[in-house]
């Protein structure tokens, strides 16, 4: 009699040649994934550690003009009364030269203070920017006639200035829709800017004239102009032309940046055109009010 032996254990299972092929292509993938990650990754943090530089760096370059924005400001600030609390207390003690000199005196005091409320005025409006709570009172009127009445305020200075003023204001504008304030901030910023740069005995032109779809306000003077580097930047808040800072010209570096503001919340927009040693224009577009068509009723009763 054969006897028959039974194991009870299994025999070892065996890796088919089909799953063996993709465990070695599995393998082979996550090689190349891991040599392909280890650039990758490089490449990712020099993006990462380039981003931080350059944030870093905008953040020290707008600490550092909000640095000379602040020292520029005292300065323009300092300057207008020292000069009022002078002449004012020439005035006050009578030591004077009689009723010419005090009247010359109180002109200075009025030509300080002019200067000093426009400087505030800039100050506040940029505050209000910064803030996103700037705001106008838009109403229809006549930009011609608060461009006049802005020269009356200018004509002091350029006096005192040895300078000329120029003024071209074409009859029979169209209305706009306008601040009449704002406005007169943008021709005040433009004529103090040119004022600056002209130099003495130089000259300030004021035009105010039809252009396609509204009214172009343009101030040119005779300077020595603008690079094209700076034109590139002029109306950046607190930046100041090369030639500004070497020719030390007092400036806040606010005011062409409220007038591109104010511009476009009017609907139009600013424009420089400037070579070096041929002056700059600005000019300001501003469109005209919207036509309004009468409806029936108003038909019917006319």
């Amino acid at each position: 009699m054969r006897s028959v032996l039974t194991g009870t254990g299994t025999a070892p299972s065996l890796i088919a040649p089909k799953n063996v092929a993709e465990l070695r292509k599995q393998a082979e993938t996550e090689r190349l994934l891991g040599v392909l990650l280890i650039p990758v990754s490089t490449v990712i943090i020099a993006m990462g550690l380039g981003v931080v530089f350059l944030a870093v760096r905008a953040e020290r370059r707008a600490s550092q003009l909000k640095s000379d924005f602040i020292a520029n400001v005292s300065h323009e600030l300092k300057t207008p009364l020292s000069l009022i609390r002078m002449f004012g207390e020439l005035i006050a003690t009578g030591k004077h030269k009689g009723e010419a000199s005090a009247r010359e005196y109180g002109g200075i005091i009025t030509r300080e203070s002019d200067r000093l409320a426009h400087l505030i005025d800039n100050v506040l409006d940029f505050a209000r920017l910064e803030r996103g709570k700037a705001s106008y009172n838009f109403a229809e009127g006549r930009l011609d006639e608060v461009v006049e009445r802005a020269l009356d305020v200018c004509r002091y200075r350029i006096d005192k200035e040895r300078m000329k003023l120029r003024t071209d204001i074409e009859a029979s504008l169209p209305s706009v829709r306008m601040d009449e304030d704002a406005m007169t901030l943008v021709l005040l910023n433009l004529v103090d800017n040119a004022v600056k740069y002209a130099g003495e005995g130089g000259e300030v032109a004021v035009r105010l004239a039809r252009a396609p779809g509204g009214i172009a306000l343009a101030v040119r003077d005779r300077g020595p102009g603008i690079s094209a580097v700076d034109q590139q930047r002029i109306f950046e808040r607190f930046y100041r032309a090369k030639n500004a800072r070497m020719r030390n010209v007092r400036g806040s570096g606010i005011g062409l940046s409220l007038v591109k503001h104010i511009a476009e919340a009017h609907g139009g927009r600013v424009e420089l055109e400037s070579a070096p040693g041929q002056g700059a224009t600005f000019t300001v577009f501003v469109p005209a009010a919207p036509l309004v068509t009468p409806g029936p009723e108003e038909r019917a009763a006319s």
